[in-house]
């Protein structure tokens, strides 16, 4: 069943809407507008001219009888095809869609029946005259003028009012008659419900206004130009007044009942939802928004109806499931437990391979009498395992002696591996791995204590980066690693994109931040970027430095992204390390790996505890230089750096006696540890390059010539470098 009866009653509910259809559209028609048109054109006529009046009045109610029973014929005929065009679908959805246009589909029809009937009238109004007057008396002055006087009315009036009600009364009759089929329920797609409720009521009272407006302001026109022609012109008015009130009220009745209908029907459907009955349906029976509205809460009761199934069949089923998803849960935690068990022995195994190499203390004596030195180590992954409590990280700080040229040495480093725990502690591991190598190394043999610090510096940097490079990029990591001379307080460092240390002097704090910038280890470098810092420690001077763990914190409920915060409240909390970290755990989040360390000087340098004997030395080497005494002044320089190794323009005369006396390996060594601390000075490039030549290294000659000359600003070195190329080049 589709309209209240099986597939055998299709034509007779073809028959009950064609019926209805026919009666109601065609009586309106009929009473209303077309008497209308036709006493308003006998005004016109009687207005226009008293010669042909009888005749033209005759004519015209004969032609409108014609044209109008003509066009009632033309209007069924398309109705009834269209109506069995509709029925003949077998397919529910668009048979509902169909009959939901079958009101645009009578509007437009009305509209073209009456333009068709309007020619077709007046035409037989000119064979009228034609076969009266004939050709030579034709009043075509008169017939002319009636096109105007009622084009007009007819065309921006009577047509709209006509498709305007067509519209409304075509719909209430469809919407009676699917409310009361199957085809009520039948969903249709959003999209095809376009006719705009605004548009739609917008144009039904424009419609409804225009026609008595057009039409009394065309007779005001007639009554004004031809006035005296008209008599009793108000009886007119009030005579096509009351004939415009019959389509006003019925439009206005039918635009109330059919929003009061759809309104109705959702609110039936929603109070039936309030009653619990999700079994309800509220019919799509327009083509606009109320239709839409219909479908919509059609589709919130389906989702309704849903979820008060899904709720009803969860609560009696509430303990089973409640059972199930326990052992669910209860089999999840004991895989998670097992698995986190196994990570957190991974992590333990990974712990104990780290802890020997972090120490804090130098069995040295004279060293621990000189120097106080630790660190702070908090990684942000703790664990236990087996009832240990542990930590593990990228973060890791060491403090070891190493011997170079005879000289203790404290060797101390301070770095952070990319990654959290497990991965920054494998990053700890291969670090540790090649500092342990390095460290044995030394203790062994001669010859790699025989080395400056300089160079036994960026022998170990370029074993980490050469190591950390076969990972390309996936593992890497920021450090300060350094050596300080423990007789003579000279600090040497490596800087590698860590965050930036300090230097604490006389109660004031000044961050070092270097020169020449190095990136991680494990990136991509040239020697050239390779540089270290150097620094004569005083009485009482702190060198400390850190992790980026220090200032990647929360601080005053803000992300900290300033790098001179910690050092701030370092200085708050009296330049004391511990109570500093204590402070930040306690006032801010640390989100990261967190590892400071630290070295305070407890003696003066030899500079500061002997300054006039070192200032008598230095002019006697002045002397001696400039009298190249080249012998003597090797074992003066000798003695001086060894006491003050840092002054680099002795040191840098040292490297000339050494390439003097032909000492060329020394030579070079003390070029290459001086080129460390200051990879662009011309002096030493020029030096190095005449140290190479004299070794034949000539590619490295002239490759230090070269870089000498992009950094070259004095006219006697540009002479002497131009002498050492042809020397490179011919010699």
């Amino acid at each position: 069943m589709l309209l209240g009866g099986g597939m055998s009653h299709f034509t007779k509910y073809q028959k009950h809407i064609l019926k209805e259809l026919t009666f109601r559209l065609e009586i309106f028609t009929h009473i209303v507008p077309v008497p209308a048109i036709v006493y308003y054109a006998a005004l016109a006529i009687l207005t226009f001219s008293k010669k042909y009046a009888d005749f033209a009045i005759i004519t015209l109610m004969i032609s409108a009888i014609i044209a109008a029973i003509l066009m009632l014929l033309l209007g069924v005929v398309l109705r009834i095809n269209k109506i069995k065009k509709i029925f003949s679908i077998t397919d529910k959805q668009t048979l509902k869609l169909e009959l939901l246009r079958l009101p645009k589909f009578e509007s437009f029809v009305i509209g073209f029946r009456w333009g068709l009937g309007v020619i077709s009238a007046y035409g037989m109004i000119i064979a009228s005259f034609l076969y009266k007057y004939g050709i030579k008396d034709l009043p075509v002055d008169f017939l002319l003028m009636i096109i105007p006087f009622l084009g007009v009315p007819i065309f921006l009036a009577i047509i709209p009012l006509e498709m305007s009600s067509h519209y409304l009364i075509a719909e209430n009759i469809i919407r009676k008659y699917i409310k009361k089929s199957l085809l009520r329920d039948i969903e249709l797609p959003t999209e095809k419900l376009k006719v705009n409720y605004f548009i739609k009521i917008f144009l039904y009272i424009v419609s409804l206004v225009g026609m008595p407006m057009i039409i009394l302001v065309s007779l005001m026109s007639l009554t004004y130009y031809f006035g005296s022609q008209l008599t009793n012109p108000l009886i007119h008015f009030i005579f096509l007044s009351l004939i415009c009130l019959y389509p006003i009220f019925q439009t206005a009745y039918y635009i109330a009942k059919n929003l009061n209908e759809g309104i109705a029907q959702i609110k039936e459907s929603l109070e039936e939802i309030s009653q619990g009955n999700f079994n309800t349906k509220s019919g799509i029976l327009t083509f606009d928004e109320l239709g839409m509205l219909s479908q919509f809460t059609n589709k919130i009761i389906v989702q309704l109806k849903d979820m008060y199934e899904s709720i009803k069949t969860l609560n009696e089923n509430l303990e089973q499931i409640v059972e199930i998803r326990t052992l669910e849960l209860k089999n999840t935690l004991e895989e998670v437990q097992k698995l986190k068990q196994q990570q957190d022995g991974d992590y333990y195994l990974t712990s104990l391979l780290i802890e020997p190499f972090i120490q804090n203390r130098v069995e040295e004596e004279f060293l621990n009498q000189s120097f106080v030195y630790d660190f702070i180590l908090k990684q942000k992954k703790e664990f236990v395992f087996r009832d240990k409590h542990k930590q593990i990280g990228g973060d890791f700080c060491t403090f070891r002696k190493i011997i170079l040229k005879n000289k203790p040495y404290l060797f101390f480093v301070n770095a952070d591996a990319m990654g959290k725990s497990i991965q920054g502690a494998g990053g700890v591991l291969i670090l540790t791995s090649i500092l342990q190598s390095a460290l044995e190394r030394n203790a062994l043999f001669d010859e790699e204590q025989n080395v400056l610090p300089e160079l036994w510096l960026r022998q170990l940097f370029i074993e980490m980066q050469k190591t950390f490079e076969v990972f390309q990029g996936s593992m890497m990591l920021s450090l300060i690693m350094g050596l300080i001379d423990v007789q003579t307080n000279s600090l040497y460092f490596i800087n590698a994109e860590h965050p930036y240390p300090a230097l604490i002097r006389n109660d004031k704090l000044r961050i070092i931040k270097e020169k020449h910038f190095l990136r991680k280890i494990g990136t991509t470098i040239t020697e050239g970027n390779l540089f270290i810092n150097t620094i004569y420690l005083k009485k009482n001077d702190m060198f400390i430095c850190g992790s980026d763990g220090k200032d990647d914190i929360v601080y005053d409920d803000k992300i900290n992204d300033d790098e001179t915060l910690f050092f701030r409240i370092l200085e708050k909390n009296q330049k004391n390390p511990f109570r500093t970290v204590e402070y930040l755990f306690n006032h801010a989040i640390i989100k990261d790996d967190l590892s400071i360390l630290w070295i305070e000087a407890k003696k003066n340098n030899h500079l500061e505890n002997n300054y006039y004997f070192y200032k008598n030395l230095k002019e006697k080497i002045k002397t001696e230089y400039k009298q190249k005494k080249y012998e003597s002044l090797y074992s003066l320089l000798k003695n001086y750096l060894s006491d003050i190794p840092l002054d680099s323009q002795y040191m840098f005369l040292y490297a000339n006696v050494c390439y003097n006396i032909g000492n060329y390996q020394e030579a070079k060594e003390i070029i290459e540890a001086l080129r460390l601390r200051n990879p662009i000075n011309a002096w030493y490039l020029y030096l190095s390059s005449k140290i190479y030549n004299k070794l034949n290294l000539k590619e490295k000659a002239l490759k230090y010539y070269q870089k000498a000359m992009e950094y070259v600003n004095d006219e006697n070195l540009k002479t002497k470098l131009a002498q050492i190329r042809k020397e490179i080049i011919f010699k």
